[in-house]
């Protein structure tokens, strides 16, 4: 499969996000108007989109929208300056849901690396929910973000597919010149290895039953759920329990100087690293 990625600025190309911001979320409450879009492109924001490339695809009845008679658009990434004149804030990444596993997210991501680094940023920032395991593998794997910042609650009330629980989120850096950065992109190393380290937390039969706050090792491990979107979904007090669960462990283990530097599969859990020690 073939994608373009381009930065838009005209407000035909802009009107057609909070579309794509509906189709991926599920939250019509929650999309940025195109008239506010177009008012950071101006100020310096980057808002760019992952168009399907016709001659790849197989069928234009696809989820893409086609806008103005166009190649269907995808996926799409934005993020605005803040009042660091090194960091960029990444807000908004996306990708429809018949083409999240095409690496258009991936390319998306490395569009943001190069277009901030043209311009003078050495960091990207966001937020991110750090009970969905898909997300966090993504960034601190696959990008070699890391994250010792943990807000709770940090947009309040949501609908879509975030209804039912408390918004909180990890704030994600991403320091685009590292090491780290540099050979998630190029040469992404093996799987960390875990055995042997300490866990902070246990469950059984997806539920947490045990935290243990006492840890002091270098590196820790915290597991989440393989699927919290899911439990969400089916049973909102054991989300919610989750919820609490996780709030206790990142914030007790940040304090005390540990960041989250790496992600491992089956089962899902965060390698927390105290740094210096």
């Amino acid at each position: 499969m073939n994608i373009v990625i381009r930065e838009l600025h005209e407000p035909q190309e802009i009107a057609e996000i909070p579309q794509l911001e509906q189709a991926i979320w599920n939250d019509p409450s929650e999309t940025i108007r195109s008239g506010t879009l177009m008012a950071l492109v101006h100020e310096g924001a980057l808002l760019a989109g992952a168009y399907l490339d016709e001659s790849s695809a197989t069928s234009l009845s696809q989820q893409g929208e086609r806008g103005a008679g166009g190649p269907p658009l995808v996926g799409f990434v934005f993020g605005f300056p803040t009042n660091r004149p090194t960091e960029h804030h990444s807000h908004m990444a996306g990708v429809l849901p018949g083409y999240q596993s095409s690496r258009i997210g991936l390319a998306l991501k490395h569009y943001q690396r190069d277009w901030a680094l043209s311009r003078g940023y050495e960091r990207v920032v966001w937020t991110f929910d750090p009970l969905r395991g898909l997300n966090a593998h993504f960034n601190l794997r696959k990008l070699g973000a890391t994250f010792n910042r943990y807000i709770p609650n940090c947009y309040g009330v949501m609908s879509g597919i975030n209804a039912g629980s408390p918004s909180d989120r990890a704030y994600a850096t991403w320091d685009l010149r590292s090491q780290r950065v540099f050979s998630r992109i190029y040469a992404p190393p093996p799987v960390v290895a875990v055995e042997g380290l300490p866990q902070a937390n246990h469950l059984e039969n997806q539920a947490p039953i045990k935290l243990d706050l006492g840890l002091s090792e270098r590196q820790i491990l915290v597991q989440i759920p393989e699927d919290w979107g899911q439990i969400l979904q089916a049973d909102t007090n054991l989300a919610n329990e989750w919820r609490v669960h996780c709030r206790a462990l990142f914030e007790h283990y940040f304090a005390q100087g540990y960041h989250a530097v790496d992600f491992v599969r089956g089962p899902n859990r965060y390698v927390l690293e105290r740094l210096g020690v």
